[in-house]
Parts: C-alpha cells; sequence; structure tokens
C-alpha cells in the first residue's frame, strides 16, 4: 500500500446515518483540504445528495451503511505515532465532531495517539510512585531525609541522558519507552548508589578524611558496580541488537545503555556530591558519622 499507493496509514470514520447529505459532503470536502490526506472514499463523495440511495443495492449499500452508521475512509501518507499524523489526527476529529458530535475516527494512527496520551499520564503515575517508593526505602535504610533526595535525583540525572540521547542520534523511541524506562533503570542501577554511599559511610567512620575516605570508597565499590553494570549491558545489549521486533530492540537498547550510563554518574558525579553536600548528609541524617571528633570536624 504504501509503495503503489503512498499510503502509510488509513483511518475509518463512522457517523450517524441520520447526518444530512448535505453535511457529508461539506465533511468530505475539508477532510480532503487536509495536509497529507492521499484519498477519501465515502458514498456521498460518489453519488452525492442528488442521487437516491434507495436505488443502491442493499448488499452494496450494508457495505459502507449498516446499523445506524455511515463508514468513510481516510487515506494519509503520514505514518502512525509521528507528530505530523498525530496533529492531523486532531484535526480530523475536529472535523468529524463538527457534524456528528458523536462521530468516531478510528484506525491505527488514532489507536497510536490514544496510546500516547494515556502513556503520558502513566508516565506521571509510574514515575512518582517509583521514585516514592525508592524514596523510602532509602530514608529508612540509611535514616537520612537528605540522601535520598540525593541518590534518586542522581539516578534520575542518568534516565534523562539516555532518554535525551536519541534526540542527537535522531533515533525515534517507542512511546512507552519512558515508562519502561523510567522503572527499569531506577530499580536496577539506584543499589550502585546505595553501594557507594554505605562505602563511603563505612570508611568515614573508620576515620579517614572524607577525600580519602571517597577514594577508598570508590576503589572498593567501582569493581562491583562495573561487573553489576556490565551484567546488566550484557543481558539487555543482545536482545537489542538481535530482535526483530522494534519495540523490544529499542527498550533493550535503552536499557543496556541506561546501565552504562547509570555506571558512569554514580562513579564519577556521584562521588563529588556526596562531598559537596556531606555536611548537609550528616546533619539530616541519624548516626551517618558515629564519631564525635569527626562530627565536630564536619560542623
Amino acid at each position: 500500500m504504501k509503495t503503489d499507493y503512498n499510503m502509510e496509514s488509513t483511518n475509518f470514520i463512522l457517523v450517524k446515518d441520520t447526518v444530512t447529505s448535505n453535511d457529508l459532503s461539506k465533511m468530505i470536502k475539508e477532510i480532503q483540504n487536509l495536509d497529507g490526506i492521499t484519498s477519501v472514499i465515502g458514498l456521498q463523495k460518489y453519488i452525492g445528495p442528488r442521487v437516491d440511495q434507495d436505488f443502491i443495492p442493499d448488499d452494496i449499500l450494508s457495505e459502507v451503511k449498516s446499523n445506524g452508521y455511515e463508514q468513510i475512509l481516510v487515506n494519509s501518507k503520514y505514518k502512525a505515532a509521528t507528530d505530523e499524523c498525530n496533529a492531523q489526527i486532531e484535526k480530523l476529529n475536529k472535523i468529524v465532531h463538527k457534524y456528528d458530535k458523536e462521530g468516531l475516527v478510528g484506525g491505527e494512527a488514532p489507536l497510536t495517539l490514544d496510546l500516547i496520551k494515556i502513556a503520558d499520564t502513566d508516565f506521571t503515575k509510574v514515575s512518582v510512585a517509583s521514585i516514592a517508593a525508592i524514596f523510602i526505602i532509602i530514608a529508612l535504610l540509611f535514616k537520612s531525609a537528605s540522601l535520598p533526595v540525593i541518590l534518586v535525583a542522581t539516578i534520575q540525572c542518568a534516565i534523562f541522558l539516555n532518554l535525551g540521547l536519541p534526540y542527537y542520534t535522531g533515533t525515534v523511541e517507542p512511546f512507552i519507552a519512558s515508562i519502561v524506562l523510567g522503572t527499569i533503570q531506577l530499580g536496577a542501577t539506584i543499589d550502585y548508589a546505595i553501594l557507594l554511599t554505605s562505602r563511603f559511610k563505612e570508611e568515614r567512620n573508620e576515620g579517614y578524611e572524607k577525600f580519602e575516605a571517597m577514594e577508598r570508597s570508590i576503589k572498593g565499590s567501582a569493581p562491583s558496580i562495573i561487573t553489576s553494570a556490565l551484567s546488566f549491558f550484557g543481558a539487555t545489549v543482545g536482545v537489542g541488537l538481535i530482535s526483530k521486533l522494534d519495540m523490544i530492540s529499542a527498550l533493550c537498547t535503552l536499557m543496556a545503555r541506561g546501565a552504562i550510563v547509570s555506571m558512569f554518574i554514580i562513579i564519577f558525579i556521584l562521588p563529588a556530591i556526596l562531598l559537596l553536600f556531606e555536611g548537609i548528609v550528616v546533619k539530616t541524617s541519624k548516626n551517618f558519622i558515629t564519631k564525635k571528633e569527626l562530627c565536630e570536624e564536619i560542623n
């Protein structure tokens, strides 16, 4: 269809058969004038209001008109889920509802647009729920009010960076990528941050100065972080490269890249953040540093 007729998507319009022939003709003309519409196939387009539909055999008429509805086919040169196609569907809905408030626009493109809108709403809900859950776990683990903010913000930075890279590579990602990646990358890589932070806390309580303690923390925890990240990368990159399903391939590629991005953020960025905000962390955490002389030094 795409090669022979320059058609990327086909939409189906259902309007009540009580809509007058004159209104249907006007609606079809408005639809034809939309950018990207290659053809409109409707009964009124070919017979017009001058021909009485009673002359048409029932077996033919029932193909486009039955159960109180009349069907109109609209072919578009825009591919489903693209910005151009989504804008076209919005205009198409406005035209249809102008003549029939209960009119329906169906097909791959309208369905995909509805899924995108639902996914945007779900992304907000899922993000809030997952961040809140991780926030509570870290708060209970470290008995701290500031560390959950620091650690979750660090991983969120890695997630945003991972989702932003396709813009510069010119890659189009599936619309559910933000939901899937946001939860999986957060859950799979937050342990990197917890490991480094726990090790830093231990080294500080051993009496090491904060810069030396961080250096020892990185040396001690980096091998485990790198091993975990590369294992996650290896488990997902193969599927991303081999799978012929575009959505599966794209999601696995994003997850594989996310593990590497998170690894670099935790090893190179998080240490500087912890050193910078150590004073705040100590004051807002219970027993983060137990030795009094170290606490006095920080204060």
